[in-house]
């Protein structure tokens, strides 16, 4: 079994609180992120830099609420 590339649309997120009060990774600043397999959160980035056809600087996975959508076109 193979590993296939799956093409993302990364959305610019915002955070709506202040995550480190709750002693999260997230504070209420822009992140990038998609969302996950369940729809109902996204997989949180605090940047969009590629290493070797990989996302890095991943935060965490937290729940949709916790976030605004800022821009779609990205």
């Amino acid at each position: 079994m193979g590993i296939r590339k799956t093409e993302i649309e990364l959305k610019k997120l915002v955070c709506v609180f202040d995550g480190l009060e709750e002693k999260l990774h997230i504070k209420k600043e822009e992140y990038y992120g998609f969302e996950t397999a369940d729809a109902r959160g996204y997989n949180v980035f605090s940047d969009m830099k590629v290493d070797r056809d990989v996302l890095s600087n991943w935060i965490g996975t937290y729940p949709k609420a916790y976030f605004e959508i800022v821009d779609n076109n990205t």
